[in-house]
């Protein structure tokens, strides 16, 4: 007579949760042996051992969902038909892979911001900055600055930037010609910065040079006053500067609970002459 297992006997042979035995049952990916009609216990053969390691080699180790288990345990199936589903597998693990690796580096990211603000705390001033050329990828926008949050988000520009070098830093603009016409501050594109290419957003290059920039605590009462200072700041200094006013910040600041507790960079595009 063969010998039966309990489900008892087999987890703790095989150290696995009971749980996970009943729920092979319960998907019919491995029924036991054989159930006892009166007391529903279930008792599985030695044979049905290897079964089980192999699941659980695939779902554990390898990651497979138990529903393609059930497909590449089935004998009938052919060579093509578990190609198939391994090459799909293989897909779904290499993208998983690339997700955690956008993870980590934003990760990396964010711990090294937090450390470099412990050492060198932000201050609230004007100051000169020269930067490299930045590709914008943005939405078109021609929203009040109050009214942004319901036009925004992050989780959906962060979508595209898994491939981004420079990763958690946003930026919207504005017209400084609008805002000084009728005092009205209106948000023309909110987006992220980019070194590859991101279809379905539109693009503007943010060229090489001085950037006379405002630090601040971010509200939009500061972004009026900021940007006024700014431009009063350039016409004292008679710097002739671009229409586009660019509002830089990290997309993520995990120290802070709130928008008014953010830091930004209000920016605006030295335009120099021959004599400067």
């Amino acid at each position: 007579m063969t010998k039966l297992y309990s489900i008892g006997e087999v987890a703790r042979i095989l150290n696995i949760p009971i749980k996970a035995l009943r729920n092979y049952d319960q998907i019919n990916l491995l029924k036991p042996s054989q159930t006892d009609a009166f007391t529903k216990y279930r008792y599985y053969s030695y044979d049905q051992f290897f079964i089980i390691d192999v699941i659980r080699y695939l779902n554990k180790t390898l990651n497979v969902p138990l529903e393609d288990i059930k497909i590449l345990i089935n004998e009938s199936n052919g060579i093509d038909k578990l190609l198939t589903i391994l090459e799909s597998h293989q897909d779904h693990l290499n993208q998983k892979i690339n997700d955690l690796e956008y993870s980590r580096k934003v990760t990396n990211g964010l711990i090294t911001d937090l450390k470099y603000r412990m050492r060198n705390p932000e201050k609230i001033e004007i100051f000169e900055q020269y930067l490299l050329a930045r590709t914008l990828y943005y939405n078109e926008l021609n929203v009040s600055i109050y009214d942004l949050d319901k036009y925004v988000s992050r989780n959906a520009m962060d979508g595209f930037n898994k491939n981004n070098n420079e990763t958690n830093v946003m930026c919207t603009y504005y017209s400084i010609s609008e805002k000084q016409a009728d005092n009205h501050l209106q948000v023309r594109g909110f987006g992220i910065f980019s070194d590859h290419k991101i279809s379905g957003l539109k693009c503007k290059i943010l060229p090489e040079g001085r950037y006379i920039t405002k630090r601040f605590l971010y509200s939009e009462e500061n972004l009026f006053t900021a940007l006024s200072e700014l431009v009063q700041f350039t016409k004292e200094r008679n710097i002739h500067i671009d229409d586009h006013a660019y509002l830089v910040s990290k997309m993520v600041n995990v120290s802070v609970a709130s928008k008014y507790n953010y830091y930004m960079d209000l920016q605006l595009l030295h335009l120099l002459h021959e004599n400067e």
